[in-house]
């Protein structure tokens, strides 16, 4: 299977650019990363550190649409990104909707197949990624 992208159901069903939706995949990936470097804040949620440019050239597209994607993802409250300070890169924090059911193959849950699209797009509050949920997401 060639390497690819994961992207949530709720993103599709979702008003969003499609910049806005494959940076999210895109982040959604990095988890795994962040997760197995123990990229992972006193509360337990896990972030990740990707800098504009890692991402644009991941994405291939310019710095300022990467920017615009962040902004329109941060203002749907799907992402939180905190300043680590001058020249480094933020650490961000994916948020998932709270009415998004996960897939949890370890805890034998599957996901919903009757969802209407508007149980995703109102999406007002979101959960942070914990060190847990990469568990149930990616196996």
């Amino acid at each position: 299977m060639p390497p690819f992208i994961p992207l949530p159901r709720f993103m599709l069903a979702g008003e969003y650019s499609i910049n806005a939706k494959l940076l999210y995949g895109l982040l959604l990936n990095r988890t795994t990363l962040s997760q197995k470097s123990g990229w992972v804040s006193e509360d337990g949620n896990v972030y990740v550190i990707y800098t504009i440019k890692q991402m644009a050239d991941d994405l291939d597209r310019s710095e300022r649409t990467v920017k615009t994607a962040l902004r329109e993802l941060e203002n749907a409250g799907l992402i939180t990104r905190v300043r680590q300070g001058w020249n480094q890169a933020n650490r961000i924090f994916l948020q998932i909707p709270d009415r998004v059911q996960v897939s949890s193959p370890c805890m034998g849950q599957k996901l919903p197949t009757s969802n209407t699209d508007a149980e995703y797009k109102e999406h007002s509050k979101t959960e942070p990624m914990t060190a847990f949920s990469k568990c149930c997401i990616w196996q």
